[in-house]
């Protein structure tokens, strides 16, 4: 059916649905109908199943068709909101990012003002310790002379060259790989050092200064001794096996009573006048590193 026949039926329908008599309607749609059959061989039955469809979807109530024109409206306004939705949330995000950079500054710089504080009680200082620590922050030549710092817990290589923990209670804390270069342990004043439990393994801790402090069944597994002094230590139950750099002349200031009862390589040992051990590792060896879930490290924990 070509659209100029399509066009000439519409024509057609047009005028006979606005003639109001039903006999002139009927009369009219007959003659047009043979006229149909015979110029197009269009029967009269299709011509008037034809018209029928027509005179349907004409007399479709002006609601229906109010209906249809809101549901367009509708679904232009729906796709706009759409839209703006998708802008906003890209704003919300590119506004949490900025705003998460900064807040992880903000946090950073509190912490660094908790450590370079006078706190010397509760938790706090070890917790922004630790925190620093686990964002890769250069933690050397940090003090925290006479703090509660027990549980300290540094997992990795903890940049801590000339840091200052004299007087503070590190008692079970975990300094294994980490490079403490002159880093001092040693009493202050009245406030005696406790690193009871500490594990020191595999840690640089050359000319470290050990002067008095508390060291029982600590752990230097692997550890770089080289220069570090343990004058009047006490280092009962520490275990020195494996550490390097380790000679008999640096406990010559330590109690014989002592360090009798440490724990040392069997060469050291009888430079010390002692006999090989095979005692199991110390405390200290045994205390491990702290592990974050996923998520803490996300929101920053």
């Amino acid at each position: 059916m070509s659209d100029n026949f399509r066009n000439q039926l519409l024509t057609d329908f047009e005028y006979l649905a606005q003639i109001p008599k039903l006999f002139d309607r009927e009369y009219e749609l007959i003659r047009r109908a043979q006229t149909f059959e015979e110029t197009h061989n269009l029967s009269a039955d299709e011509y008037r199943h034809l018209f029928e469809l027509y005179l349907r979807d004409k007399s479709l109530p002006d609601w229906l068709e109010k209906i249809a024109a809101v549901n367009e409206r509708f679904r232009l306004v729906t796709q706009t909101l759409q839209g703006i939705t998708y802008v906003a949330i890209l704003i919300s995000a590119l506004q949490f990012i900025y705003g998460f950079q900064e807040r992880q500054t903000q946090i950073l710089n509190d912490k660094w003002d908790i450590v370079a504080s006078d706190i010397r009680i509760g938790s706090s200082k070890r917790n922004a310790i630790e925190y620093l620590h686990d964002r890769d922050e250069l933690l050397s030549n940090i003090e925290a002379v006479n703090a509660q710092l027990n549980g300290l817990n540094l997992p990795g290589r903890a940049q801590l060259q000339e840091a200052d923990f004299r007087g503070a209670n590190l008692y079970h804390a975990y300094f294994q790989g980490a490079n403490l270069y002159r880093s001092k342990f040693a009493n202050y004043g009245m406030n005696l050092t406790n690193l009871e439990g500490v594990n020191f393994q595999h840690a640089d801790l050359r000319l470290a200064e050990f002067n008095g402090v508390n060291m029982q069944f600590a752990c230097f597994n692997g550890a770089n001794l080289e220069g570090a002094i343990f004058d009047n230590a006490y280092v009962v139950g520490a275990d020195f096996r494996g550490a390097r750099f380790l000679t008999a002349a640096q406990f010559r200031k330590v109690k014989e009573i002592d360090y009798r009862r440490a724990l040392f390589d069997d060469e050291l040992s009888r430079e010390l006048g002692l006999q090989p051990t095979d005692a199991k590792p110390a405390v200290g060896c045994e205390i491990a590193r702290r592990n974050r879930s996923w998520w803490q490290a996300f929101v920053g924990l």
